[in-house]
């Protein structure tokens, strides 16, 4: 299957919302609202088939500068019928290389699904270590009393981030609220 990545269009953003409320309806990923979508077009790829029929919509990611040194790959989501095909891994790709075409030095990803990312060159770490991200979008995240998610970093300098240390919290709700997610 030939896949393209282009910039999201306003055109796209009903099947951005089916394909990742699909998601969040099963727990696996953050609901959004038109009204987000819209707002943060901007933000978004696209992934869509380039074969006979007509172009078609396959996935969407979208890339979020949070400071002028961090970045973060959110809402990525895939059509169930075109999973395992490497659509995932081209729009993650796709993000990392606007981060470094802006100049961010590092990209994260909260996720359910570590080995994925860490198959993208991702490293596992803590949120703690994400303070940009932590102090200022969980405390109002809907998840944040059963954050489950697993904060993974790539450094876009060459460097190698840090390891999760043993023991070392993982996710808002052990961090900050030092239980297990409910």
């Amino acid at each position: 299957m030939s896949v393209a990545i282009r910039p999201a269009r306003v055109e796209d953003v009903a099947d951005m919302q089916e394909v990742i409320n699909r998601y969040a309806a099963e727990d696996r990923m953050l609901e959004r609202s038109r009204d987000f979508l819209l707002e943060h077009l901007r933000d978004f790829l696209i992934a869509e088939g380039t074969a006979e029929p007509p172009l078609s919509f396959l996935g969407c990611c979208a890339l979020a500068v949070l400071t002028r040194d961090l970045a973060e790959v959110r809402s990525l989501a895939v059509r169930p019928e075109a999973g395992g095909r490497g659509i995932g891994r081209a729009l993650v790709y796709a993000c990392v290389a606007e981060a470094r075409r802006l100049g961010v030095r590092r990209v994260f990803a909260l996720t359910l699904v570590p080995e994925f990312f860490e198959r993208c060159g991702f490293i596992l770490t803590s949120l703690g270590r994400l303070p940009e991200k932590s102090a200022a979008e969980c405390p109002v995240c809907p998840k944040r009393l059963g954050c489950d998610e697993h904060a993974m970093l790539l450094h876009l300098d060459g460097t190698t981030p840090l390891p999760l240390a043993v023991g070392e919290p993982v996710g808002y709700t052990r961090l900050f609220l030092g239980r297990e997610p409910e």
